[in-house]
């Protein structure tokens, strides 16, 4: 969704009568608009208004929750939430907060303690979308502190677990998997999942997907010393972004360049 329907979206129930017809659980997605855009005025009306109307203790938790990362709670107010929304039997709401705590603890030890908690109590939910996210984030704890194979194993989970009818995902899922065999040198692996990642992102047109698929390609290609080869890729970039009237990438123009002058 762009901006500009963003905006449009919140205009519809930001005042009075619109307001009055959402329910807690759409209030509380266009929190999430409203706070993307700035609208702090707004994500507050929102607040107040999904809390009224929550009908049970799941509503009203992720109320609070939404609440208390808008006025800035801290990581143990976060966390006592979560706590009691264990001990209150709401695995699928303890398991958001807690993901949440181990997004802003990156960098640290507790990141990964976090997104565990987290992942064992969308297990214990069945949340398949929830565990997705999460294989991805240990994922990318384990790449943090080196620990490689470790990454890997959850990679491999969360591309396992997306539904082929996704097939947004299933293209980001295969790139990043392809990333992660590459960084262990295992490139015949990597090449084949990029090449799973190019079909989807070609099929469902998406630029970006095509860039990242592409592009490394072309480092597959020059780590195996085929020059012509990553051109190749790299100039099958530069011809879908002009022919989609897009501009090209910067970075691929300077490694086109670079290419040309060796």
């Amino acid at each position: 969704m762009s901006p500009t329907q963003a905006e449009e979206v919140l205009e519809m129930f930001a005042e009075g009568e619109g307001l009055e017809s959402v329910n807690t659980s759409l209030a509380l997605h266009l929190v999430e608009l409203a706070r993307d855009l700035g609208r702090d005025a707004l994500v507050a009306r929102l607040l107040d208004h999904a809390a009224k109307v929550s009908l049970n203790p799941e509503d009203q938790g992720w109320c609070q929750f939404e609440l208390l990362k808008h006025n800035g709670a801290s990581k143990d107010e976060l966390i006592g939430l979560g706590v009691v929304s264990e001990n209150e039997g709401l695995p699928g709401l303890a398991a958001g907060i807690f993901h949440h705590v181990s997004l802003i603890s990156l960098g640290s030890e507790d990141a990964g303690v976090f997104a565990n908690r987290s992942m064992r109590l969308r297990e214990q939910a069945e949340d398949l979308e929830g565990m997705i996210y999460g294989h991805a984030l240990i994922a990318h704890i384990a790449k943090e502190d080196g620990e490689f194979e470790k990454s890997q194993l959850h990679l491999r989970k969360r591309l396992e677990l997306i539904p082929e009818s996704e097939r947004f995902e299933k293209m980001e899922a295969l790139a990043d998997l392809a990333h992660s065999h590459s960084t262990l040198g295992e490139l015949e692996q990597s090449q084949e999942l990029l090449i799973q990642s190019l079909t989807i992102a070609t099929e469902i047109n998406d630029l970006s997907g095509i860039l990242v698929a592409r592009w490394g390609l072309a480092d597959l290609a020059e780590i195996s010393n085929q020059p012509d080869e990553a051109m190749v890729q790299l100039s099958d970039i530069m011809t879908v972004f002009m022919e989609a009237g897009e501009v090209v990438p910067e970075p691929v123009r300077e490694r086109v360049s670079k290419l040309t002058a060796e």
